[in-house]
């Protein structure tokens, strides 16, 4: 997966992904710390405080459409705390 935060461009295997601004900015923040424990508070505070359309409840919806979009593997559940960006070696 390529990341290109710029031209807020996502691409896995070499295919463009389409992503609403609030999955790319999830997707962005979770990227830059991979590993990194988030709850959906923490997500919604750091991406969408400003959006009308959205609540930090929505995020585990985002979560759900970013995983069907780049995969199930790439966003892990951390049972009773948040998500994370898997670390892959």
């Amino acid at each position: 997966m390529e990341i290109y935060p710029r031209h807020h461009l996502v691409r896995l295997f070499g295919a463009p992904v389409k992503l609403t601004p609030m999955e790319f900015d999830i997707l962005l923040l979770l990227a830059r710390r991979p590993g990194q424990v988030f709850t959906a508070r923490q997500i919604y505070e750091a991406v969408a405080v400003d959006s009308f359309d959205a609540s930090w409840t929505g995020i585990s919806s985002m979560i759900y459409k970013l995983r069907r979009k780049l995969g199930a593997d790439i966003i892990e559940t951390v049972r009773g705390h948040g998500y994370r960006m898997r670390i892959t070696k």
